[in-house]
């Protein structure tokens, strides 16, 4: 496994194949156990989402402040607050996330030249869950047990310290610093965590500093 590889040439394509697969897949076959995994699809995928609006509320109050509309930034530093708050609570509640991160972007990508099969798309499906909640350590075993080379992207949102750093800068703005604000909404943006790795990389995919790179994939879906 190789993190944090660049590949000249990689195309990603977004698509939501995985998840409407997964959805039909579901639907054919309705028992508790499908239902129940679908609804906590369902609730990561709530999660997911809420965690992306907070961090466009942060993005979108830090631009402001660099126009000087700190009127503004404050309402939308205020929705942040609020938002995080309760993801907080949220994923603290969650028995197995000892981290406090949540993850808010994750995409799969297989190598174009690879015929995807059904039973290929199964096993990738199978990580769709522990992808959404963020259980990288989980999901990375399982895709070097499918054999083929992948790769894969993540972004993980800290929640706490995001929160905190939402709070310490609607307390800049109350004292009419919008420059120390605007930094702590930038250090905000600068927490998250972005990973790329390549999983089962062959001989041609390894990095090389001697080599341009050009190996294209196609994306499985933001999952």
């Amino acid at each position: 496994m190789h993190t944090n590889i660049k590949n000249s040439g990689t195309i990603l394509l977004l698509l939501a194949a995985m998840m409407l697969s997964t959805t039909d897949s579901m639907a054919a076959t309705p028992t508790a156990a499908t239902d129940s995994r679908q609804q906590q699809i369902q609730q990561a995928g709530v999660l997911e989402r809420n965690g992306r609006k907070a961090m466009s509320y942060i993005v979108a109050a830090r631009e402001l402040l660099s126009k000087e509309h700190s009127e503004e930034a404050h309402q939308y530093l205020k929705k942040a607050r609020k938002l995080l708050t309760k993801l907080k609570s949220e994923v603290t509640n969650e028995k197995d996330n000892v981290t406090g991160l949540l993850s808010i972007y994750s995409q799969l990508g297989v190598k174009k030249e690879v015929k995807i099969t059904d039973q290929l798309r199964q096993k990738l499906e199978n990580t769709h869950l522990d992808v959404m909640r963020g259980r990288h350590k989980k999901v990375i075993e399982a895709l070097k047990a499918v054999g083929i080379e992948l790769q894969y992207s993540f972004v993980d949102l800290p929640v706490a310290a995001t929160l905190g750093k939402v709070k310490s800068a609607l307390k800049s703005l109350s004292r009419k610093n919008t420059h120390e604000a605007s930094k702590t909404l930038s250090d905000a943006e600068a927490g998250l965590i972005h990973k790329h790795m390549i999983i089962n990389a062959s001989t041609k995919t390894r990095p090389d500093k001697h080599a341009d790179q050009h190996t294209e994939y196609n994306s499985q879906g933001v999952i």
